[in-house]
């Protein structure tokens, strides 16, 4: 049996939840991808910014709402209380009840363009007898129609809210965090969590109902231009493609690449530090957005309506309005996110004036990546100063895919084909041998060194790079699949990533197996997902601490670890 920590448990408020649209009127719809990304794609952005569509970022938002006294939680402790009124959210809430496109994203199929429709709706009848049956088995069915614990329409609490920004990893979107956001709004925060264009997995811009592509074209070329942006999977493909010469849209390299062979391109590994530099005055960019955006949400609603048209919203975007309206205390602002959305977040609490205090999961922002206008000069312990501001690092002791990107892309990579790594991470600790506990992640470790102001360092064992963030395990419970009740199994067996010099080694080698962290019982029956309520349990202490002044909260981070052997922990706060 798991004991659950009582700060663990959902708080108080209900939750409610709202889609949105922050529009940039300054900005081209995707500068960043079009210079990096194929031909065929920046055809396609001359096409959409030639009828007036300008930088568009989808958001959810997750809110306190007023609670219905007598109906009680949802379904135990990690669950929200039933809303006053409203609508319960399900999963294709958080794709504006786009269907089709829930059922690509359940079944992982090919779909036909015609199935998906621009401003969707229905219910999941009316996708059609003959499109369930081919594209739903009984896990996606479970996926698209899993009820939330949030409430569409819910009026708000009563009171002053601190604002959470959160940022998605590479391919991610505001869909990752309904637990997370629910989670922290229950406590009395309002969270907003975008889809990035740049980089994200699902950014839904032209469900906008005001999209002025989705106007000047047909739903058919609005469902081409969906499926190009989709398909253009990012970033990791152009580090191939930049310091190798390697065409190739996949996730990586195809799989005869031999470095040695084809050699480094002159300058490439430098290209791509630059590529990273401006990803991320993208994405900190699009994160001042949306937190002027929600600022502006907290103001009356003339004062909203007039702010926001002045700078270029559609009116879709301007019809939140007067919903949060006094609910949102803009001057306490808290950013987090997972991979490249930690990075993001330490960056944002740098260079975003105004944010008080981040947590990142699963990465730092590797020094050379770092835009100089982010972080201040000066060292600390003989190292460059990252974060000013407080952080928290949580990081998997397990993660294969940072250790793939920065050991065996930038280092072992670059080094067999007669490269430097030093050029793309110049400082030692961002080029140590992982070990497990000690230092499983070097570049995160090095972010969380530099860090000058108040930090934490959470490393939770036997979890991979997603674990942590991935929304879909809330839905199956391992014991679930091992059941049998499914039509495959997930299995939470997996093979130890090498560390010391095998690190460098040739991949693919199987090490030692290990169950990942996963679900537990609680000594109520309760199952819950063990990687959630530590990130939960930690984030809700550090934004209690550095946007509410929670003295209790600074207690619970200075009085020990509540997990045991599930984590290692180091908190320097003052």
């Amino acid at each position: 049996m798991q004991e659950l920590p009582p700060s663990a448990v959902y708080g108080e408020y209900a939750v409610g939840s709202v889609m949105g649209f922050a529009v940039d009127d300054q900005q081209r719809f995707d500068p960043w991808t079009a210079t990096y990304a194929s031909p065929g794609y920046r055809d396609l952005m001359r096409e959409i910014e030639a009828t007036g569509q300008r930088r568009t970022v989808v958001f959810h938002v997750w809110y306190p709402a007023a609670a219905d006294g007598s109906a009680g939680r949802v379904a135990g402790p990690r669950s929200p209380v039933a809303a006053a009124s409203g609508r319960r959210a399900n999963f294709l809430d958080f794709f504006f009840g786009d269907q089709a496109l829930g059922q690509a994203l359940a079944g992982g199929l090919p779909v036909d363009p015609n199935l998906l429709h621009v401003q969707g709706g229905g219910t999941l009848a009316d996708a059609g007898a003959a499109a369930q049956g081919q594209m739903f088995s009984e896990l996606g069915r479970r996926l698209v129609t899993a009820p939330r614990g949030a409430w569409l329409d819910a009026p708000p609490a009563e009171g002053r809210f601190p604002l959470i920004v959160v940022a998605h990893g590479l391919g991610g979107s505001h869909s990752m965090w309904s637990t997370l956001g629910e989670f922290l709004a229950s406590h009395g925060y309002v969270v907003a969590a975008p889809t990035f264009i740049s980089d994200g997995g699902m950014p839904l811009v032209f469900h906008d109902p005001d999209s002025p592509f989705a106007a000047a074209r047909s739903p058919a070329e609005v469902q081409r231009a969906y499926q190009t942006i989709f398909g253009e999977f990012k970033v990791v493909p152009y580090f191939y493609r930049l310091m190798f010469g390697v065409e190739d849209m996949g996730f990586g390299p195809p799989d005869s690449f031999d470095p040695a062979s084809a050699g480094l391109v002159p300058g490439g590994v430098e290209r791509a530090t630059t590529m990273m530099r401006n990803l991320f005055r993208q994405r900190v960019s699009d994160v001042a957005l949306l937190i002027r955006t929600m600022r502006l949400l907290g103001a009356d609603a003339g004062t909203c309506q007039a702010s926001l048209e002045s700078l270029g919203a559609t009116a879709a975007a301007r019809e939140l309005c007067g919903l949060l309206a006094g609910r949102i205390d803009g001057d306490k602002v808290g950013v987090a996110g997972h991979s490249l959305g930690s990075m993001t977040a330490q960056l944002a609490a740098n260079h975003v004036p105004g944010v008080s205090a981040a947590f990142g999961m699963n990465n730092a922002p590797p020094f050379t990546w770092t835009p100089e206008e982010m972080f201040g000069a000066g060292e600390r312990d003989g190292l460059p100063v990252g974060s000013r501001k407080p952080v928290l690092q949580m990081i998997g002791d397990e993660d294969e895919f940072v250790q793939g990107v920065f050991v065996g892309l930038f280092q072992s990579t670059v080094a067999a084909a007669g490269g430097d790594p030093s050029v793309a991470f110049p400082l030692a600790p961002e080029r140590a041998a992982p070990e497990r506990m000690d230092n499983p992640q070097p570049v995160a470790l090095s972010g969380w060194l530099r860090a000058a102001g108040d930090r934490g360092l959470v490393i939770v064992r036997d979890t991979n790079h997603g674990t942590l963030a991935e929304e879909f395990a809330r839905q199956f419970p391992w014991p679930e699949f091992r059941r049998g009740n499914l039509p495959f199994a997930m299995s939470p067996e997996r093979s130890r990533k090498p560390t010391g010099a095998a690190a460098f080694g040739p991949p693919g080698e199987a090490g030692e197996s290990y169950t990942e962290l996963g679900w537990a019982a609680t000594a109520t029956g309760d199952e819950v997902y063990l990687p959630h309520v530590i990130r939960d349990w930690y984030a809700r202490a550090w934004f209690d601490w550095y946007l509410k002044g929670d003295q209790d909260a600074h207690r619970r981070l200075l009085a020990g670890d509540p997990f045991g052997a599930m984590t290692s922990v180091r908190i320097d706060v003052q």
